[in-house]
């Protein structure tokens, strides 16, 4: 079974109460680099640290970093940028495949910014590779990619008509298993007539797309997985345009929130339906999570203290929201955050210009 990246990361994006701390260090592939980068946030850390922890707590709290920095082979087989996530009980080590800045922070959450614009840009798929005696599957992303399974005319029946039923069955079971928990669009690839018979006897609910072969100066699986990655790549984009015009039009209307204390009282709430934030600006403070009122600091002040902007938005995610992070500029007058609430929705939805955005989307995407 596949899952998700954002089920694969929930322990991360839900994770609260007690002492979190969230590193991330810029990958340049020089592992000498990486090493100077966690001693720093390693001083940085006993520095956060001590005033809730005694010397002890403190060293224990930071041994597996101490042995990262000891034995960083792990850094070795990392091509992203790296993320290292650690309360009392939990220790991850996390390849992030976007631009973060070196950093060090000591909250009561973890800082999932990064990880959130990870979610943003990243998809996932399925691809299925139809040859005349075998069809092979594989899943990936943008940033993975991986065999999962194969199989041929010799695993199956003698006689051709059962040989074809045979594959559909086996097509059909292997992919609901892999897709019990994501629906992760599914490209097909080969032979148009053998493509298209399958097609028409697919059992699957996600999204289908075949592939033009007449494309390929060369069919390989290399070539295909670009191509599906340059296509996922082009609709992730203009989801993300369709989500800021959803907002800019929202703000044009007065149908956003704004105010970030009137933000989180409505987030305590479970009222918010979509949520931007930017990565540019941190908003140091806490959050009551009974009440939604928020204690603004000028800077970081203690471990308790951590970005307001992103404990908003992983509460929103945890309560099945929609969160987008952006930059200032893309930001309907370059607020640091913006809301629309559920009681919104229905004049969102009523936009002609949206609908046509849509319209254009589907006959030109």
């Amino acid at each position: 079974m596949v899952t998700s990246k954002q089920a694969a990361l929930r322990q991360l994006l839900e994770s609260e109460h007690g002492i979190h701390l969230t590193a991330y260090l810029v990958n340049r592939g020089d592992p000498a680099g990486l090493n100077l980068q966690l001693a720093d946030v390693l001083k940085d850390a006993y520095e956060w640290l001590e005033p809730a922890m005694a010397t002890d707590e403190r060293r224990r709290f930071l041994e597996p970093l101490e042995s990262l920095l000891l034995n960083s082979r792990m850094f070795e087989q990392m091509t992203g940028n790296i993320g290292l996530f650690r309360t009392r009980d939990f220790f991850r080590v996390l390849n992030v495949p976007v631009d973060v800045e070196l950093s060090c922070q000591v909250a009561t959450s973890f800082h999932v910014k990064p990880l959130i614009r990870w979610l943003q840009a990243d998809r996932e798929f399925l691809l299925v590779d139809f040859e005349r005696e075998s069809t092979h599957l594989y899943f990936g992303s943008m940033d993975s990619f991986r065999f999962v399974d194969s199989i041929s005319a010799g695993d199956l029946s003698l006689v051709q008509a059962d040989r074809e039923g045979d594959r559909q069955k086996w097509f059909n079971e292997r992919i609901r298993d892999l897709t019990r928990s994501t629906l992760p669009t599914l490209f097909l690839a080969g032979d148009k007539s053998e493509v298209d018979s399958f097609t028409r006897h697919l059992s699957y609910t996600g999204k289908v797309q075949s592939l033009d072969l007449d494309q390929f100066e060369q069919y390989n699986v290399a070539n295909l997985c670009t191509t599906i990655r340059k296509l996922l790549k082009a609709e992730a984009k203009l989801t993300l345009g369709r989500t800021l015009l959803e907002f800019k039009f929202a703000e044009e209307a007065n149908r956003t929130r704004k105010n970030i204390f009137q933000i989180s009282k409505a987030v305590v709430q479970g009222r918010v339906r979509k949520l931007i934030v930017t990565d540019e600006l941190s908003i140091f403070g806490t959050i009551d999570k009974r009440t939604g009122g928020i204690a603004m600091h000028p800077y970081d002040l203690n471990h308790e203290d951590d970005c307001i902007l992103d404990d908003l938005a992983q509460m929103v995610l945890s309560q099945g929201g929609d969160v987008i992070i952006a930059k200032r500029d893309e930001i309907p007058k370059g607020r640091p955050i913006l809301a629309i609430l559920d009681d919104d929705g229905s004049v969102l939805e009523k936009s002609e210009y949206l609908k046509a955005f849509d319209m254009l989307q589907e006959r030109f995407g």
